[in-house]
């Protein structure tokens, strides 16, 4: 058995760890960072029996199934129903009726593009059903994607227990109570008319989106403020390619657009329509 050496990571193999993480990701993180990581691979690299940061990073660098895990490893997935309620309200009580109006026969098509843990696009399904039900001629198709595999794979189960399911039972009670239910596995879950307008798969946010949709609502919430600037932009011109001339982009509450280059107006606090043209 190998004597292992992770008290502590040598500076040159925690540098070439950031420089990884960037590369696959996009993700900046911090140097002052170091004990996280060193926490949140310390488990990883005793399980496959190796004896130091740097023989797992060699092992990374080689292994495509090995990348997915330490991708899910050095990424922080945490969500919750409804998220700052003000662009709920705006989905449902400003845009839907809009786009509606504007949209007679076609499909309302959104893109919850750093999916997480699925609940951003579980509250959207409930938000459209919502809307459904009042306008019975409104369809919907939600999609979700995440870079993480392991997170793509619980959305598409969506189950839901614990803190997340308390705290939508508690703040919004008779939603809660018309749009979920329980599983024989005491998990919640959203009605089967919702769950089969949602499908999730896995993506880089850095990488084109190949399909033929343009997206009426584009949620990408939260994940910017782990981006230099620089790559927040080439983000943002993939988001644009696959935003319809009418469609909105909304953005996390720690979050703005300001200050860089990139062909959004503002249309409201965290909400951005396109401007005309194509970006450079």
């Amino acid at each position: 058995m190998k004597t292992t050496n992770l008290e502590h990571i040598d500076e040159s193999c925690f540098e070439n760890i950031l420089v990884l993480v960037h590369k696959l990701i996009g993700i900046t993180i911090a140097k002052n960072k170091k004990s996280m990581v060193q926490g949140r691979l310390r488990k990883r690299i005793v399980s496959l029996g190796l004896a130091t940061y740097e023989d797992y990073y060699h092992l990374v660098v080689e292994s495509k199934d090995e990348k997915s895990i330490f991708i899910d490893l050095l990424t922080t997935n945490e969500t919750y129903f409804f998220r700052t309620p003000r662009i709920w309200k705006y989905i449902e009580e400003v845009y839907l009726p809009q786009w509606a109006q504007n949209n007679a026969g076609k499909t309302f098509q959104a893109w919850s593009a750093a999916a997480s843990s699925g609940e951003e696009a579980h509250s959207l399904g409930i938000i459209c059903q919502k809307f459904k039900e009042k306008n019975p001629l409104f369809n919907y198709q939600i999609w979700g994607s995440d870079i993480s595999r392991e997170m793509v794979s619980y959305c598409m189960k969506g189950e839901y227990q614990g803190k997340s399911i308390e705290a939508f039972k508690t703040s919004m009670p008779d939603v809660f109570q018309r749009f979920m239910k329980l599983n024989l596995e005491t998990k919640y879950e959203v009605l089967p008319e919702i769950k089969k307008r949602l499908s999730f798969f896995e993506h880089n946010l850095f990488s084109p989106l190949r399909n033929s949709i343009n997206f009426d609502l584009i949620l990408v919430r939260n994940v910017f403020i782990y981006f230099t600037a620089v790559d927040q932009e080439v983000v943002l011109s993939k988001l644009w390619d696959k935003l319809d001339p009418e469609g909105i982009l909304i953005i996390g509450e720690s979050e703005s657009l300001a200050n860089l280059n990139c062909n959004f107006k503002k249309i409201d606090n965290l909400i951005y329509g396109k401007t005309e043209g194509v970006l450079p």
